[in-house]
């Protein structure tokens, strides 16, 4: 009777021991949670505080920004040089080349104020044309102008022998100052002639000009 009346004692006794266990623990584990909420509050508003602080920005570019990465270009690309070669075969050529004689006959200068053909005074030559071998051509020659560019002047060549102008002679200008004109090809009668230099000008006030007048004589 007594030991059915202990172990009821003891049995109750360790029921409070351990519902005593129990709250204790309970306890202690409330408080660790409460501790651990308050010590978060009290963080965040001193982050808070800290995040609401603008800084300002650095001057200075950031060591990422501060050189540009580099750029690989590309490579050109191959160029190959492809020789060429060109081969010429040379022919033998022989050129014939015949030289020609120039053969100029002085004849004088003179002027006048006509406005029809007149000979100038001095302007004459006497040429034979059997004494020039093989004649290729033959053209008149003379520098010659009009007095201040009034007007136009003309002047040709005269068979005085044959009594008649030596046809496609006739030069002319209405130049101010002398330049050097040739007539087109001519052709000289055969044997010896007298030729004269006739000049004539459209405006009698104003005079016209025979410088240098010749007779060009090409040989074959």
């Amino acid at each position: 009777m007594e030991q059915s009346l202990l172990s009821r004692i003891l049995v109750k006794l360790g029921i409070a021991i351990l519902v005593i266990a129990f709250a204790d623990l309970a306890y202690v584990n409330w408080w660790i949670v409460k501790s651990q909420e308050s010590g978060v509050k009290s963080e965040n508003p001193e982050q808070e505080r800290l995040a609401s602080i603008n800084l300002p920005s650095s001057p200075f570019p950031s060591p990422d920004n501060e050189y540009p990465a580099p750029t690989s270009s590309p490579l050109p690309p191959e160029v190959k040089t492809v020789e060429s070669k060109t081969i010429v075969e040379k022919e033998s050529q022989t050129i014939v080349q015949t030289a020609q004689k120039e053969i100029f006959i002085p004849i004088g200068s003179g002027s006048n104020k006509n406005n029809s053909y007149e000979d100038l005074a001095g302007l004459a030559v006497t040429i034979d044309t059997d004494k020039y071998s093989a004649i290729d051509s033959v053209e008149f020659e003379a520098s010659i102008w009009v007095q201040d560019g009034n007007g136009k002047m003309f002047a040709q060549l005269y068979n005085s022998t044959d009594k008649h102008p030596v046809w496609n002679s006739e030069i002319s200008t209405s130049s101010p100052t002398g330049f050097l004109t040739t007539s087109p090809k001519i052709t000289l009668d055969k044997g010896s002639r007298t030729y004269k230099v006739q000049a004539k000008t459209n405006m009698t006030s104003y005079a016209a000009h025979v410088d240098n007048a010749r007779i060009k004589i090409t040989l074959k």
